[in-house]
């Protein structure tokens, strides 16, 4: 008789240790909801050694940084994807990549989470991190320009005030969505995502020029 699997293992392909290391701390961390996810505890899901993910990752920090990364390029290669079927015009650009956001943290929270919880790793150690936040940063900045000298954005308010302002409202939607906070407000559960696009679209309508 075979014998069976432990439970909860995850089976992965020889050579692919770290991806499965990855992988299973994502999902114990989305169970658990404990953002300290313990490597011994990834380790025998996995069906390895304790020690194992230490020859990828040297500590938990290093482990989270990982996860962050994978997150942003998934996010990145969701808000280029929309932008290409966007309309056009700029100030719709930005709506676009407002609604991308917030459609990427209410499919992902637990990503969105561990993302946004810098205390968990070394954010200025990570090129890659800092590649992303800088292409979106700039992404936004631009395109509050274009909309600006299309007419259709306020052209009072200096452009990287408007996108920080527009960058913070996003990110404030969506992190009430993953605090739980929205019930406080009225929000149903199961109309979040109609809510928050709708709130989202309010406030790029409110700011045209």
């Amino acid at each position: 008789m075979t014998p069976a699997s432990p439970p909860n293992r995850t089976h992965y392909h020889h050579g692919n240790l770290r991806q499965a290391v990855i992988d299973t701390a994502l999902a114990l961390a989305e169970e658990t909801g404990d953002e300290q996810v313990s490597l011994r505890e990834v380790a025998r899901r996995i069906g390895v050694s304790s020690g194992a993910p230490f020859r990828h990752f040297a500590d938990h920090a290093s482990l989270m940084a990982a996860i962050a990364e994978e997150a942003t390029v998934r996010l990145r290669l969701m808000v280029e994807r929309d932008q290409h079927r966007s309309p056009p015009a700029a100030i719709e650009r930005l709506r676009t990549m407002g609604n991308s956001f917030l459609s990427w943290a209410l499919e992902h929270p637990t990503s969105f989470r561990l993302v946004s919880a810098r205390r968990l790793y070394d954010f200025n150690a990570s090129p890659s991190l800092h590649a992303h936040f800088n292409e979106v940063r700039s992404r936004t900045v631009s395109l509050v320009e274009m909309a600006q000298r299309e007419g259709s954005l306020q052209a009072d308010v200096p452009p990287e005030r408007l996108a920080l302002m527009l960058r913070s409202a996003v990110y404030g939607m969506a992190r009430m969505h993953v605090d739980g906070q929205l019930a406080q407000w009225g929000v149903k559960s199961g109309s979040a995502r109609r809510e928050l696009h709708a709130v989202l679209n309010a406030l790029i309508d409110g700011l045209r020029g």
